[in-house]
């Protein structure tokens, strides 16, 4: 890994692989902001060195939100790992279409919102262009 420290964003880091990926990167040194849309649920990874910060994928707001208050404390964003998301389980006719949309909202358009979000201004232009 690169010596420099990096800013670091994971989102669903309340529990499970987010927390602690967010720990762990953290100890190595980094810049580790935990997200979570509720933001009690991050105040002990604090005692880690993560910066605790509330962010809810769904929301487009939210999302700018968490990337400014970023930006304004370091001037940048290194990495992003989209940890946020879960799981809806059962057979079509069973699960309601509500709790259907509710899950893509999270793992699909809040993952590409947030990703977009934090891309470099050039980079989908350049991708887009090049093919």
């Amino acid at each position: 890994m690169n010596e420099k420290k990096k800013v670091i964003l994971i989102t669903g880091a309340s529990s499970g692989i987010g927390r602690q990926t967010a720990i762990a990167l953290a100890q190595q040194g980094h810049i580790v902001y935990g997200a979570a849309r509720r933001l009690d649920k991050l105040q002990d990874l604090e005692a880690f060195h993560v910066l605790p910060l509330q962010l809810d994928v769904t929301d487009e707001e939210s999302r700018k939100t968490a990337v400014q208050t970023i930006m304004a404390a370091t001037g940048r964003l290194d990495v992003l790992i989209n940890n946020a998301g879960y799981g809806s389980y059962g057979a079509i006719e069973d699960v309601p279409l509500e709790e259907a949309k509710r899950q893509f909202e999270v793992n699909l358009f809040g993952v590409a919102g947030l990703t977009q979000l934090v891309l470099p201004p050039h980079a989908t232009a350049t991708r887009w262009n090049n093919h």
